[in-house]
């Protein structure tokens, strides 16, 4: 029997619902698939949709960007039993990264609202905004994700063809109030700035793993209190941090077929293509080279 291999995305395409069979909630699918070389792509949206299933993992994230707001409590956390974010929680997450959450009462009961999108528009928009990724944002007017929302589904419904300009204003407009509210509440989202300013360094320099004896010296911590405040604030250790950024930035570039692997290698921080290799296979259960057979494979069938 072929083993089976996990690649994002994986994740099902839902039926869009048609209104009279919902209690007020909408859910609609735009047939877009996967674009590595995509500007702004509005691939899915739900908005205030109860979430039917008790827990949604993903390891390898969906491929694309997932924001998601969370109307009441919800669990973030695998091994927590109880909701680890309030209500009105907003989280985004990259392509590639991993993604947990579950209703914390009972499923059809707790609603949610997302946007699955992709593009060089929303990385741009994400990082010139400073916006955090991976951890619960609370925001206290759930109108400026749902507006957001709402108008983005009316220009892709409304019109015979969506206007790719408005809906990249519409989403541009958003990231800049969400940074604008999260400032005038918290300048630094609740997150030391010392933290702050080791993700940048890391974010900037993850071609080389910097040692933790010169971030520590940057923070103004012992290498201990460092290592245990990153983890705490963003969810992971700082090694795994580079290497998440090293894969997500791996896969996408595996869409290009004008890139050789041994190119992604380098670009991604890895001195030779066997180190890079053995890294990507362990995060994704598939060796770089599968990973673009099978992406080359899926194009062609279509």
């Amino acid at each position: 029997m072929p083993r089976s291999i996990a690649i994002p995305p994986g994740f099902v395409m839902w039926k869009s619902v048609p209104p009279e069979q919902t209690n007020g909630w909408q859910r609609q699918w735009f047939g877009n698939e996967l674009d590595a070389t995509a500007v702004f792509n509005v691939r899915g949206i739900g908005i205030r949709e109860p979430m039917f299933n008790a827990d949604v993992h993903r390891p390898n994230g969906t491929g694309d960007w997932l924001i998601m707001l969370f109307h009441e409590p919800v669990r973030l956390r695998r091994a927590q039993k109880e909701p680890s974010a309030g209500p009105n929680s907003l989280i985004l997450w990259p392509p590639g990264a991993a993604q947990y959450y579950s209703w914390s009462r009972a499923a059809n009961l707790e609603p949610h609202s997302w946007i699955h999108v992709e593009g060089r528009w929303v990385a741009t928009q994400v990082e010139e905004n400073r916006l955090p990724l991976e951890v619960p944002i609370t925001i206290e007017d759930e109108s400026l994700f749902i507006n957001l929302l709402q108008q983005l589904m009316n220009e892709m419904t409304q019109h015979e063809v969506a206007d790719p300009i408005i809906l990249q204003n519409l989403f541009q407009n958003w990231a800049r109030s969400l940074a604008r509210v999260l400032r005038t509440r918290d300048p630094q989202h609740g997150i030391p700035p010392a933290l702050l300013i080791i993700r940048d360094y890391l974010d900037e320099h993850f071609m080389r793993m910097p040692p933790l004896d010169e971030l520590a010296e940057m923070a103004c911590m012992s290498r201990s209190h460092l290592s245990h405040q990153f983890r705490e604030h963003f969810g992971t250790t700082i090694s795994s941090y580079v290497i998440r950024k090293r894969m997500s930035i791996a896969q996408r570039l595996l869409y290009d077929l004008s890139v050789r692997p041994g190119e992604i290698a380098k670009r991604v921080g890895y001195p030779d293509i066997y180190q890079f290799s053995k890294q990507f296979k362990k995060t994704f259960a598939i060796c770089p080279s599968e990973y673009r057979k099978q992406l080359v494979a899926k194009h062609e069938v279509r």
